[in-house]
């Protein structure tokens, strides 16, 4: 006997439910010109984009020792990470690494070199 196949008819969400401008639902459609499901206001029709987060950090080395810093915020709370954060409008990626190296561990760094690209589409970073 041959077996059934099931078809998924789950209808993809978009993680804008309401528009940021006026406050009305938003529905999910593809705009024109775009080749793209996206969150689209359903009174005012303005299109808005779900980009990724673009997160920016420094491995620091003096003295043959690596800075750490300890997060003080979840996710993560109380583990080690090297100090990171997100990327502002308007920096470049060296620009926002040294910016976020001075908030979260008070150092004043000079960029070298990059050293790693990780992309985690995942989680939109």
């Amino acid at each position: 006997m041959p077996a059934l196949a099931t078809v998924s008819h789950e209808v993809p969400k978009s993680r804008i439910p309401f528009c940021p401008a006026c406050g009305s639902p938003t529905k999910l459609a593809v705009p024109d010109g775009d080749e793209k499901m996206r969150a689209v206001c359903s009174s005012c029709g303005r299109v808005h984009y779900e980009n990724p987060k673009m997160v920016v950090g420094c491995l620091v080395e003096h003295d043959n020792k690596v800075l750490l810093c300890r997060r003080k915020i979840e996710p993560a709370y109380g583990l080690w990470t090297l100090p990171a954060g997100y990327l502002e409008v308007g920096e470049s990626a060296a620009e926002g690494a040294s910016r976020e190296t001075l908030e979260e561990a008070c150092a004043d760094v000079e960029i070298v070199s990059p050293f790693a690209q990780l992309d985690i589409p995942l989680i939109g970073q």
